[in-house]
This record gives structure tokens, C-alpha cells and sequence, in this order.
């Protein structure tokens, strides 16, 4: 199943990037952001994995 945007923690940003590549068969953008929930764990997210820039 292709997800648009994942959402991860410094602490997730490796399982993040795996299931991406697992997901949508291709490699992530790495975005730094602010004001989102990790995916994985609800704390303050630092990345965003998102299949287009």
C-alpha cells in the first residue's frame, strides 16, 4: 500500500525508511520538519519520508 507521507522521530527514522521502501518500492525524500507526530510513537517528528519532493 503507497503512503504519501510518513511522519518519524529521530529514534524511528530507520524502520521508517524500511517499511517506505517496503511500501512504495522506491526511495524516500527526507524532509526535516516541524508540527507533526512520529508514526510509529506520537512524539515531536523530525522527518517526513514523502515519495515527491
Amino acid at each position: 500500500m503507497e503512503r504519501e507521507t510518513t511522519y518519524c522521530c529521530d529514534h524511528h527514522v530507520d524502520i521508517a525508511f524500511d517499511n517506505f521502501l517496503v511500501d512504495n518500492e522506491t526511495f524516500p525524500y527526507l524532509v526535516n520538519i516541524t508540527g507533526h507526530k512520529c508514526t510509529y510513537c506520537n512524539k515531536e517528528a523530525t522527518y517526513a519520508l514523502k515519495s515527491r519532493p
